[in-house]
């Protein structure tokens, strides 16, 4: 029987770090499903980088598109593990946080932390954490940014 290859679910591939490790990881012969917002990202994405990449859309603060896409990567892999699971998608506000609105500061945190939480609790069975579980569990990577460990003055 030939073995499955590997598959990782990325959040946030449209550009930057998340584009960035969607071709790592297709280099190394990982099957990748990537998170995106917008049809238009999802087509330009699936031309370019071929086959072994899946697009699913969906806003990481939409519980039901999360759900959506994990029941779609749980049909794609046909009872396969999900190797991995990088969430990547996030925003920075620009400027000082006194200059913010307390509305700013809630998106932010929807899309920072509850989106990371929502994603990983829809993605966590795939990965192996579930009763009957048999074999390697998968892997959770979550990414950050400066911005979100540093108090930026307003000199």
């Amino acid at each position: 029987m030939a073995e499955q290859p590997k598959s990782v679910v990325i959040t946030g591939v449209s550009s930057g770090v998340g584009l960035a490790a969607a071709r790592a990881f297709l280099g190394r012969g990982y099957r990748v499903f990537g998170s995106l917002r917008t049809q238009a990202d999802a087509a330009r994405l699936q031309t370019e980088l071929g086959p072994d990449f899946t697009p699913l859309l969906f806003d990481v603060t939409d519980a039901q598109a999360v759900a959506r896409a994990a029941a779609e990567v749980a049909r794609a892999l046909a009872g396969a593990p999900l190797t991995g699971l990088l969430n990547n998608a996030g925003i920075a506000f620009d400027g000082p946080l006194q200059h913010q609105s307390l509305a700013v500061i809630r998106q932010h945190f929807e899309v920072n932390v509850l989106g990371v939480v929502a994603v990983t609790q829809a993605f966590l069975p795939l990965l192996g954490a579930r009763a009957g579980f048999a074999g390697h569990p998968g892997r959770v990577l979550n990414m950050g940014s400066v911005s979100g460990q540093v108090a930026w003055g307003s000199r």
